[in-house]
Order: C-alpha cells, then structure tokens, then sequence
C-alpha cells in the first residue's frame, strides 16, 4: 500500500507534538474584548450608580411652577454593588475561553467596584450618624 502524495511524511524527529487541549485566545483579540468589556463596565456601572440616585422631596424635571426650594439626593450603594457582582460573575466564562487578560481585567474592574460601593455606604452611614443622633435628642 502506497501513501497518498502531495501530503507530507513525519518520520523520525520531524514529528510534531500532538496537538493539546484547547488554546488559548489570541492576545490581540484578548486585548481587544478587555478594552470593550471594559467600557461596557463602565457604562454599566454609571447606569447603576444612576439608578441609585433617589430625589427626595417634592422635585419635578419640568415643572414650571418650581419654587426653587432644597432638593435632597441620596445615593443607594446596593446597584452599585449589584454592577459590581455581575462584572466579577463575567470573570468566570471569561476564564474558561482562556482569555486570560479580559478575565484578570475583569476581576479587578469588579473588585474596584465593589469597594467603591462599600466605601460609599460606610462613608454616607458616617455621615448621617451625627444627625441622626441630633434628631433623636431633640425629640426627648
């Protein structure tokens, strides 16, 4: 039996190792979903922060009957946190298509996120301490 031509022959040292497992992305294309995975953090992220920013009082965007009085903001950390916890959980299918910039890319974007959104309630749950113990008295 004849081999077929035109194919190549491996005989000796010049076989090469057979192929393994699955392979890795390549780096350009690594770099580039990191670049657009981290502009959707950041887009998800103000989007969230957005979501969390509730307007007390008796505020309208458009009314044009407004009397100019104090509008109070306060920021609820939770979306932010929640934005937080989906780019760490984005980590995970990341890592198993063996993007390994995107993924270690995406784990610190998550865990930045996180502490900014626990920094943000601990320092708004400081700040509101005092006043809370202000009103509490008066009330006595």
């Amino acid at each position: 039996m004849t081999a077929p031509t035109g194919l190549p022959h491996f005989r000796g040292a010049n076989v090469p190792p057979p192929p393994g497992g699955r392979r890795r992305l390549p780096l350009a294309g690594d770099i580039a979903l990191a670049v657009g995975l981290l502009l959707l953090d950041a887009l998800g992220t103000v989007v969230a922060l957005l979501l969390g920013i509730d307007v007390g009082g008796d505020w309208r965007p458009f009314d044009p009957g407004a009397d100019n009085s104090d509008v109070t903001f306060t920021l609820s950390w939770l979306p932010v946190g929640v934005a937080g916890g989906i780019v760490l959980l984005t980590a995970a299918p990341l890592w198993l298509l063996r993007a390994v910039v995107s993924a270690s890319l995406q784990v610190l974007v998550g865990m930045a996120v996180l502490v900014v959104a626990v920094s943000g309630a601990q320092f708004d749950e400081r700040r509101e301490e005092p006043s809370r113990a202000s009103v509490s008295a008066a009330y006595r």
